[in-house]
């Protein structure tokens, strides 16, 4: 498939229609279809460029990429891309990771369960000189584990709830070049927080993070761009396991502060017809000066969006694909257009 170059400006609405039990389809537009969908499916993708290719990291064992030759495919399996499991954590199973490249190379950032936490999670980062990996773990502690447990940089202070973990790690660089990592806290009430780091991106500089956004229901992903002198905050709202997942967006000119600002819906089921469209991280594209926004949706019985059942479960053979969209702003509005 090749990129659709058209530019259209994709439907958005502001909440998920449930009718007898399964999300509605959108009446307006053809459904999209996903750029790559695996057999173990695609979840949280954390997208960068690299060179004339994409390279998405993903949720699963020590942190699976793959790269497309274009948004729209062909793809290919980079394999595992986090080289060991720090001593800190209970096992490799990562979660959300996201990659940049810093002045000491590329960097990954990856959420893993960490020893004597019940399961709870803490942000690690670790280095490679390629951007498919394997990726080394940075020193002997997390970068983020609440309570400063491990002996990690970033103790979230005044975190929600004490025994949540933190997941959604995103790298941030503002227009003078400074760096930064946004992450979530688990369970609800959920924050968005933000640590300052250092040129490399491997260690915290100044204070301890702070809270941009807290929310009694559950909110994640988060992903920010700076557009002047405003911030744009991307996220996830609403449970990821089913078809009411969304991706929304708020401003301010403040980048520590969003709390209290209006959330906007920018990608629904019934705005677009992928089931649960979540997940979403932005890149510049290889044409021009637009962007493509990746996310994930479920699909069942092969490709086609799943419907939620009458108790508002996915069927059993549910799985996420990836799907991406030509991407545009207007000032510091997001536009997404046409699905690739």
């Amino acid at each position: 498939m090749h990129l659709r170059r058209t530019w259209r400006p994709a439907l958005v609405a502001v909440v998920v229609t449930v009718v007898a039990g399964t999300a509605a389809a959108p009446a307006t537009a053809a459904t999209p279809q996903p750029v790559y969908a695996p057999t173990g499916g695609i979840a949280d993708p954390g997208v960068v460029r690299h060179g004339d290719s994409f390279v998405v990291f993903a949720t699963g064992g020590r942190a699976p990429a793959y790269r497309g030759e274009t948004a729209s495919g062909p793809w290919s399996s980079l394999g595992t891309t986090l080289g060991s499991v720090p001593d800190w954590a209970d096992n490799g199973t990562v979660w959300a990771p996201e990659a940049v490249h810093t002045a000491t190379g590329w960097v990954l950032y990856y959420s893993v369960p960490a020893k004597g936490r019940n399961g709870q999670r803490c942000i690690g980062a670790a280095t490679s000189d390629v951007v498919g990996g394997p990726y080394t773990p940075v020193g002997t502690a997390p970068l983020i584990c609440p309570g400063g447990a491990h002996g990690a940089d970033d103790a979230v202070p005044g975190r929600p709830v004490a025994a949540a973990g933190v997941i959604d790690p995103s790298p941030f660089e503002d227009a003078d070049g400074r760096r930064f990592v946004l992450y979530k806290t688990q369970q609800t009430p959920s924050s968005i927080r933000m640590l300052r780091l250092d040129d490399t991106g491997t260690r915290w500089v100044g204070n301890a993070s702070g809270e941009l956004l807290r929310n009694d229901g559950i909110i994640e992903n988060p992903v920010l761009r700076q557009r002047g002198s405003t911030f744009v905050l991307f996220a996830s709202r609403y449970g990821y396991d089913n078809c009411s997942y969304a991706t929304v967006y708020l401003t301010s000119t403040d980048r520590w502060d969003f709390h209290g600002r209006t959330e906007h819906p920018l990608l629904t089921t019934s705005g677009t017809g992928i089931c649960g469209p979540g997940g979403a991280d932005l890149v510049p594209a290889l044409v021009d000066d637009e962007q493509r926004l990746f996310l994930h949706g479920w699909v069942c019985a092969g490709t086609t969006p799943c419907r939620q059942q009458a108790d508002g479960s996915l069927p059993a053979d549910a799985r996420r694909a990836l799907y991406a969209a030509i991407f545009r702003w207007d000032g510091a509005t997001p536009r997404v257009g046409a699905f690739l």
